[in-house]
């Protein structure tokens, strides 16, 4: 057998370790609560060793961060394909929002506000930046570079830029709505913020939305 057989194997082994790990967690958090599942439970259902779990995983959110990223990812292909269809960057972000929204939380609240909860606590955490992508970034990088291409967005403002402030308007909105669905209830809360992005919170710039065309564009059809 060859070093190469040998170190695929074992990269396979740690792949089917890392996708059981998951696996058994979410059974878990869903069964008793993500507080009462502890990172030893977990370690025994898998059969591991703690410091063998800590090496795939350091906290628990960590593997809910992960969960996330591949559910996301059977998502992203479908959204890519509609909003190259879209007329401009408003319709492109509300559909992005409301469908990824929708699609995500269907019978994960909770467990999703923790993740979201731990995404905006690491933003700016060095060590933890491989594991927080949100799994949007080649979305939001697409819609970008569409507006630019059309003219709906200033190319004045870097791609990245533009592409971590719609990845933090969108989770941000999710969060509060999640914390509290009564006072930012899910559709008002997700058109609002898209046009937070798109128009400003500016009132001159309304004032000149509303003088341009007739009427204030923040109270389209989008709803």
């Amino acid at each position: 057998m060859n070093a190469i057989t040998v170190e695929n194997r074992r990269e396979r082994k740690k792949l089917e370790t890392r996708q059981r790990i998951i696996k058994i967690a979410m059974y878990f958090f869903r069964k008793q609560g993500f507080d009462s599942t502890t990172m030893e439970q977990i370690a025994d259902e898998v059969d591991i060793s703690k410091a063998t779990l800590y090496n795939y995983f350091p906290v628990k959110e960590s593997i809910i961060s992960e969960y996330w990223v591949h559910n996301v990812k059977e998502l992203k292909l479908r959204i890519l394909e509609l909003i190259q269809l879209l007329p401009d960057t408003r319709s492109r972000v509300h559909k992005t929002f409301t469908k990824a929204a929708s699609e995500l939380f269907k019978s994960k609240e909770d467990i999703y506000k923790i993740y979201l909860s731990f995404w905006l606590r690491n933003l700016n955490n060095p060590s933890l930046a491989e594991r927080m992508q949100s799994g949007f970034e080649d979305i939001f990088t697409m819609i970008v570079k569409l507006g630019h291409q059309s003219g709906d967005l200033r190319k004045d403002i870097a791609v990245e830029f533009l592409v971590k402030h719609l990845e933090v308007t969108f989770l941000t909105a999710c969060i509060n709505w999640l914390t509290d669905p009564k006072m930012f209830p899910l559709e008002k809360t997700l058109t609002q913020s898209v046009s937070l992005f798109i128009d400003g919170a500016g009132i001159a710039a309304r004032k000149g939305r509303t003088r341009a065309g007739g009427k204030d564009s923040a109270q389209g059809s989008l709803l």
